[in-house]
């Protein structure tokens, strides 16, 4: 029986690097070829991903939540992964 191929992987023409209060991040939009939702990601120059559980309706809606909570949060607050990241157990 022939293996179903994996979907593939859509990145967004919205993602992009933005520079808020003199701090770059990477902002990552993305969705599973042929399902509904975007996944959001935000990367800090130190490496620290931030990754939103909720899926956005699109892409759009998706780079203004993280324009809107960078902005509210204070670009410093993801610095270093700010004070909401759980480290993982080694």
């Amino acid at each position: 029986m022939p293996r179903e191929r994996e979907p593939n992987l859509v990145r967004s023409g919205m993602s992009q690097q933005i520079v808020e209060d003199g701090i770059s991040f990477d902002v990552g939009i993305y969705k599973l070829e042929g399902i509904h939702g975007w996944s959001l990601e935000v990367v800090t120059a130190d490496g620290t991903s931030i990754v939103w559980d909720d899926l956005f309706d699109d892409d759009k809606a998706a780079f203004a939540e993280a324009v809107i909570t960078i902005r509210s949060e204070g670009a410093l607050a993801f610095q270093n992964g700010g004070g909401n990241v759980v480290p993982f157990k080694r």
